[in-house]
């Protein structure tokens, strides 16, 4: 960029290909480690593959990135180089993405392109310096581990990639960990048969999904557009466009009037961006599968371009609004709940909704809702509860979640009973293998504090709603740390304490923050000054305030009682 166009903002969209052969990018200082997990790399995977095969010709938006533009000089060589301001983790993996393709095939010219495209070569002949593709300023030994694992052939395979996932080096281990994911994602005969369902992928990923970027060199400029990116600082929301789309298709002056009223009331109700997630929700009800595009082209492309439409503009799609918001109210929000229902029904809502990772389960329960109403209501939603809640525990992917959500919209539909839908083997999950899961380690996993919720649901009496505290936290009754002199050292070995720490009969819920020093009191003096002002509306936690003792023998029964509480809820079988 030269002096006279200094200030000046530079946009476009670019494929992958290019991103990993005509930019170089520094991932400064200032940013957080690498955080991607399984779940947003398989997704990703996921996403990109159905894009291929469905929609070839077409272009795959993978997000933004925000750039500051500088000239960087290494070994009396000038290049421009991009500071990474947004967009860090799709492109770190992309990069993960690379060196497992470049290791998983045969072709010599995909190894060469794979190999180009994270690092140059040095050729000090023709004064080239060896230059990696992106540089990480952010700390963790990231470029001892891109040497290692990510340049060098073979290295998304290591051996030593289990040890680096497991070890506390955040970045480190989400790399290593991210590599192997993907390997398991593109590896196995399940996405891709057949060498040429592997080939489309790759080269839809390098020339067909893209970035859209916007660079300027004014570092006050970049943060600026970041900020105003982040912010989604955009005058029209979905919901104002696919509202005024339906309105232009209705004729009469009155039902406009009416609708567009309706439109807003409910808008300024929920606000726009929880109106937008609920229109999602009115979506996969129609389309009953996973969104691959924003929501104004899937109700474009997917609800009035199917064939036949699944809702037309206008009049229609007003009054399928207002009937799910409708099922909504009552269903999800118990405005004019039906009496019937009762607390039992209201608190397993209200537990689902603050323990379960995402809402996809509210589409079923809104389908049902129009079509059975109240009618076995209770009973679909622990089914509900119990199949999304074990995919999640399982461990599959968002995808599969969604897909089986999906499957049960479909059960609903089809059914014309309510024994139709509750009699299907749609809400069939590997209960060994979750009582397995559940009997290990959970503290620290991201279902622990959902497990703990549901028993708190389990053991209310139900006689009033439950009350679930604003603040909640998960909580060691034998300590993590406990003093030199403390009677959890005389109560329990070291073999002990490393064999239950983490594990369900050893957790337990408070109301508010915690407070290490107190945490690590004696179980007499804990139970009283920690637990007692700190439990008082869950009434699992509850039940610690009875007991007198808590040695190996009371969390070994504890723990029993609490996974067969849990088996029963799962419909377990004996």
């Amino acid at each position: 960029m030269s002096s006279s166009k200094k200030g000046q903002i530079e946009s476009a969209k670019i494929v992958i290909g290019d991103v990993f052969s005509r930019f170089w990018f520094r991932i400064p200082d200032y940013q957080r480690a690498y955080v991607w997990g399984k779940d947003e790399i398989s997704e990703l995977i996921d996403d990109v593959n159905y894009a291929s095969e469905h929609n070839p010709e077409g272009q795959y938006f993978l997000g933004s990135m925000v750039l500051r533009k500088a000239t960087r000089t290494s070994d009396g060589v000038s290049f421009e180089e991009y500071e990474l301001l947004d967009g860090q983790q799709r492109l770190t993996t992309l990069m993960l993405m690379l060196a497992c393709i470049r290791d998983r095939v045969t072709d010599a010219k995909l190894k060469g392109a794979c190999r180009e495209m994270l690092f140059q070569e040095e050729n000090k002949w023709k004064k080239i310096p060896g230059r990696n593709r992106i540089v990480y300023d952010i700390r963790d030994n990231v470029g001892t581990f891109i040497e290692r694992y990510i340049k060098a052939d073979g290295g998304s395979r290591s051996a030593d990639l289990p040890g680096i996932a497991a070890s506390k080096n955040l970045s480190l281990a989400n790399m290593a960990a991210g590599m192997q994911t993907i390997h398991a994602s593109i590896d196995g005969a399940e996405r891709f048969p057949s060498a040429a369902d592997f080939d489309r992928f790759v080269g839809f990923l390098l020339n067909n999904a893209l970035f859209i970027y916007v660079a300027t060199e004014d570092l006050d400029d970049a943060f600026r557009l970041f900020t105003i990116l982040n912010d989604r600082g955009i005058p029209l929301s979905n919901s104002d466009i696919l509202k005024a789309k339906n309105l232009g298709a209705i004729t009469g002056e009155k039902d406009r009037g009416k609708w567009a009223e309706y439109w807003e009331e409910v808008e300024g109700e929920m606000g726009r961006d929880e109106f937008d997630r609920f229109l999602s929700l009115v979506r996969t009800i129609y389309v009953k599968d996973k969104a691959r595009e924003g929501l104004l082209k899937e109700f474009d492309e997917r609800i009035y371009g199917a064939k036949p439409p699944l809702l037309a503009l206008g009049t229609d799609t007003f009054g399928a609004v207002k009937a799910h918001k409708d099922a909504y109210d009552e269903a999800i929000q118990f405005e004019g709940q039906p009496a019937s229902l009762g607390n039992a029904y209201r608190n397993r809502i209200n537990v689902m909704r603050r323990g379960l990772p995402a809402t996809d389960w509210i589409p079923p329960v809104l389908a049902w809702y129009r079509k059975f109403k109240a009618q076995s209501l209770i009973d679909l939603i622990e089914r509900i509860d119990n199949k999304f809640s074990a995919d999640w525990i399982l461990q599959l992917t968002p995808t599969q979640r969604i897909s089986n959500m999906n499957d049960v919209l479909k059960a609903i539909e089809a059914a014309a009973t309510p024994d139709g839908v509750l009699s299907s083997n749609v809400f069939d999950f590997d209960d060994k293998l979750l009582a397995t899961l559940l009997d290990g380690a959970i503290y620290g996993r991201r279902f622990a504090k959902y497990v703990l919720l549901r028993l708190e649901y389990l053991l209310a009496s139900h006689a009033a709603p439950l009350n679930l505290p604003d603040e909640i936290s998960v909580e060691h009754i034998l300590p993590q740390t406990p003093g030199k002199t403390s009677q959890w050292l005389k109560d329990f070995t070291e073999e002990q304490r490393e064999s239950w720490l983490h594990r369900l009969g050893n957790l337990t819920l408070l109301s508010r923050r915690k407070n290490t020093s107190l945490g690590n009191l004696d179980f007499a003096d804990k139970r009283v000054r920690y637990f007692e002002d700190r439990v008082e509306s869950l009434p699992n936690s509850q039940r610690l305030l009875a007991s007198g003792t808590f040695a190996l023998a009371d969390l070994e029964a504890r723990h029993k009682d609490l996974l067969d509480r849990l088996a029963e809820s799962y419909g377990a079988k004996p």
